[in-house]
């Protein structure tokens, strides 16, 4: 048992803020892993029948470089979606883009194919138009988060945790927890929400959660924010339902 007061949700989030992978780090791995597709488009373009097998060492080396920082990048945008971390300058779709579209370059340099270099052109452009769509979703609803935390604001209490439904395994689950809380008239109501469940971080039954709600409106849907910091997720608004009890 510890004598030492556990940090705050505010304290928490900003510890894991510190945590970021720097902007130095981002662009280090974004600028191995264009190089490591220049490299692949470079001698897959250049190679032929006659040539020295070894020219399959870098291409594999070169490979697993590229998806090593894929892998990273789509980690800092995952903990950027769940973990509350910042968004990474670097993320998964804008590494993806450069990859690909340093690869197409490429190959289209070496005299490839049109095929080669079209498809993996194609693809960036793909990609850097979702990526784009994607970050102003992201930024449009954390806006639209705020702005309703303006409303009226009450306690509420998880009521279930949503891991009936699960098997016992130490695995992260996403599970629906139920969330109670009463509106300004002191109507009992119900939220179910989706919120990431960790065997080291669990959101249990009994635990406090804040909500957010339009007092003229409390059943509306579009207008509740519940928030809950266990170290792993932060929960988003869900389903509503509610009940007369007083």
């Amino acid at each position: 048992m510890s004598t030492q007061q556990p940090p705050t949700s505010a304290e928490r989030v900003a510890a894991r803020s510190s945590t970021v992978a720097s902007t130095t780090k981002q662009l280090v791995v974004l600028a191995v892993g264009m190089t490591g597709a220049g490299i692949i488009a470079g001698v897959l373009g250049s190679v032929s029948a006659t040539s020295n097998p070894i020219w399959v060492l870098p291409v594999i080396v070169s490979g697993f470089a590229c998806f090593l920082g894929l892998l990273a990048t789509t980690a800092w945008s995952m903990r950027s979606r769940i973990g509350l971390a910042p968004a990474p300058l670097i993320t998964s779709g804008v590494y993806l883009g450069c990859v690909l579209a340093v690869g197409g370059l490429v190959a289209m340099s070496v005299e490839t194919p049109r095929p080669a270099y079209l498809v993996p052109l194609a693809a960036a452009a793909a990609v850097a138009a979702l990526s784009i769509l994607s970050r102003a979703r992201v930024r449009g609803w954390h806006a639209r988060q705020e702005r309703l935390r303006s409303g009226a604001h009450a306690a509420g209490q998880v009521t279930d945790d949503g891991l009936a439904v699960f098997a016992d395994s130490p695995t992260i689950k996403l599970a629906t927890i139920t969330i109670t809380f009463r509106d300004l008239q002191g109507v009992q109501r119900w939220v179910t929400s989706l919120a990431v469940q960790s065997l080291s971080r669990p959101i249990q039954v009994g635990d406090d959660v804040e909500v957010w709600f339009d007092g003229a409106d409390p059943g509306n849907l579009k207008r509740i924010v519940v928030e809950h910091d266990n170290g792993v997720s932060r929960l988003a608004p869900g389903k509503v339902s509610s009940g007369a009890k007083r």
